[in-house]
């Protein structure tokens, strides 16, 4: 019996797959729809086994409501905006974005993402990832602005996103802010800093404890665990922050 040569095998049904559009969304079947907001993927280089896990993942669920008689709406798609890619254009250039015209930076930015997408489109073909090509889309394109500008828009209108004053994460390399989710947290020892708080209604201290002194300009509240001896007498009344009085709440919270 002769050996099975799987890569010439699985190229073989990935090529009859991609010809025949087995996974093509048909915006004209009657078939229910099922549609999947994949998100897109970093167009900042090569896939790797997070990426590889994840979107397999997907696609499960997309095979899965395909064999249920689904018209599956999965699409191909790649993130061409963000801090992944203009970090590996600075690193690759060793500049940063202040260095050079911001259009030029731009234009640098986009040649770069662009130049990974047929590489990575062949990388989930191989996985056997079956988005669908015919629905395609990258997030710099002008079409896909407007319907995230629109989106916006319309989730202002309707109260569903505000404008506000909020502590934020901020990188010195990048020189932005970052995302929660592109913090990665590690466990430090440090000190246990007190510092007097005033009551704003009475000339009187309050001893706060906290881990992270510099951020007494960004502070926001007070938490006072709700066992404490002190909590019925300080739960809603103000504090000033010192140097900057600020005036924050007191709250309970276990």
């Amino acid at each position: 019996m002769p050996n099975l040569d799987q890569k010439q095998v699985e190229a073989k049904w990935q090529d009859w797959w991609e010809e025949n559009e087995i996974y093509r969304f048909d915006p004209k079947s009657e078939k229910p729809v099922y549609s999947i907001d994949n998100p897109p993927r970093y167009a900042s280089g090569g896939l790797h086994v997070g990426h590889a896990v994840h979107y397999t993942h997907i696609d499960f669920a997309a095979r899965y409501k395909r064999l249920r008689g689904h018209n599956v709406f999965f699409p191909l798609c790649f993130d061409t905006n963000g801090i992944p890619i203009e970090e590996r254009v600075e690193r690759k250039l060793g500049i940063t974005r202040k260095d050079i015209d911001r259009q030029k930076f731009i234009k640098l930015c986009r040649e770069f993402a662009n130049a990974n997408i047929a590489d990575m489109t062949r990388q989930f073909k191989i996985l056997g990832e079956s988005m669908d090509p015919s629905i395609y889309y990258q997030t710099d394109a002008e079409y896909y602005r407007r319907l995230t500008q629109i989106s916006f828009i319309e989730l202002f209108n309707k109260g569903l996103i505000y404008k506000g004053e909020h502590p934020v994460n901020w990188c010195p390399r990048c020189m932005t802010a970052l995302a929660d989710a592109e913090v990665e947290y590690q466990d430090r020892k440090t000190k246990l800093n007190y510092i007097k708080f005033k009551i704003s209604d009475r000339d009187e201290d309050v001893i706060i404890a906290t881990t992270r002194p510099e951020l007494l300009c960004t502070c926001q509240l007070v938490a006072i665990n709700p066992h404490d001896s002190r909590a019925g007498e300080l739960a809603g009344k103000l504090l000033l922050t010192p140097i900057y009085e600020r005036p924050v709440e007191v709250v309970e919270d276990e």
